[in-house]
């Protein structure tokens, strides 16, 4: 599938009930990936013209093997993000979950560092928890977590508005960010959200039904570009949160993709977007759904972090998403860049645009 074509996919999944979900999976590419150098220093970044207007959205997938081995590489992603807020009209930036690998402090006091960069240029951000960020040494046995030991609300401080499903935790919640002609809702999820937190969510979105609204968890899409379903296809599917230990004893208390499409996403029309991390393989894939009143919920999967085929180096080479939205409102421009090697990747599934 060239890149033309592949637009023209994500065009027709966007125009309603009318059509059925479309799926998109990257393949690994059939040679070898080799990484380049590292450049020094903070690059000096060359923009495309989608940049030139609009404003970005940045996603910072799984940070885990930073934390644990290249801790440079997430600073350098943080501080490349705040160095260049101005020029790409930066309004928020979302993590999606395994922050650190094995919930110790060492790698909470490299994620509290990186994510500081952010806190001081005033770019709002939000947390949520993975599986690594749970549990004993990071294997989810239960939902404790050094997150809320190295970060609080103060922490959020940046956020127009902003709140918490539980006080003093941040794994789940809700940020009202300005953009330009309005505001954006974002709600930021744990790992495999207890039926609690999605009545939550239920709530705070209703509340704001005429706010767009992006939904960032951890564990959501799988590599083919479907939804984790535990019902349907169990074990098939590797890595779904019904099969961490976290639901050995209570399988009541996690929900997959699919529970979360049917109890929570697919309920509001004002859903436009869910990202989320964790999933191996290719590390990538899309799913377009008709939402409440048939406008499509881009569901998007971006992982890079060591263990990722091709393996990108330096635990995933410090690339990001960056969603630049159109000064128009009538599309969004998927980019997916490394300030640790000066990098755009330019294949279809890591550079892709979707209408709104």
């Amino acid at each position: 599938m060239n890149r033309k074509q592949f637009i023209r996919t994500l065009s027709v999944a966007a125009v309603g009930t009318a059509v059925a979900p479309e799926l998109f999976s990257a393949r690994p590419p059939a040679k070898k990936w080799t990484p380049p150098d590292p450049v020094m220093s903070l690059p000096e970044t060359r923009f495309s013209d989608v940049f030139a207007d609009g404003w970005t959205l940045a996603l910072l997938p799984d940070t885990q093997i930073y934390t644990r081995d290249f801790p440079d590489v997430y600073l350098r992603q943080t501080r490349w993000l705040a160095a260049n807020k101005e020029r790409m009209n930066l309004r928020f930036v979302a993590h999606e979950g395994d922050i650190v690998d094995n919930n110790i402090h060492s790698e909470w006091l490299v994620a509290k560092e990186a994510m500081n960069e952010l806190r001081r240029a005033n770019v709002p951000y939000s947390l949520t928890t993975g599986n690594h960020d749970i549990g004993q040494w990071g294997k989810s046995g239960d939902r404790s977590t050094l997150l809320n030991d190295y970060f609080t609300i103060r922490d959020y401080r940046n956020s127009k508005a902003k709140g918490l499903f539980e006080d003093l935790h941040l794994e789940n919640s809700w940020h009202k960010v300005p953009v330009p002609g309005g505001e954006l809702l974002v709600i930021s999820l744990e790992f495999g959200p207890r039926p609690a937190v999605l009545e939550w969510a239920n709530k705070i979105v209703s509340d704001n039904k005429n706010i767009d609204t992006i939904v960032v968890t951890h564990a959501y899409n799988y590599f083919d570009g479907s939804r984790y379903d535990w019902a349907k296809k169990g074990t098939k599917q590797r890595w779904n949160p019904h099969a961490y230990a976290l639901a050995k004893d209570n399988p009541d208390a996690v929900t997959d993709a699919t529970e979360m499409w049917d109890c929570f996403i697919s309920k509001h029309a004002n859903i436009r977007f869910v990202f989320s991390g964790h999933v191996l393989e290719n590390g990538t894939g899309y799913l377009s759904s008709p939402g409440k009143d048939g406008r499509a919920v881009h569901q998007i999967l971006a992982n890079y972090q060591g263990g990722v085929k091709p393996d990108r180096g330096y635990g995933g080479g410090g690339f990001m998403r960056l969603v630049h939205f159109n000064a128009g409102g009538k599309t969004a421009a998927i980019k997916t860049y490394s300030p640790w090697y000066d990098l755009w990747l330019a294949e279809p599934a890591h550079d892709f645009t979707v209408e709104l």
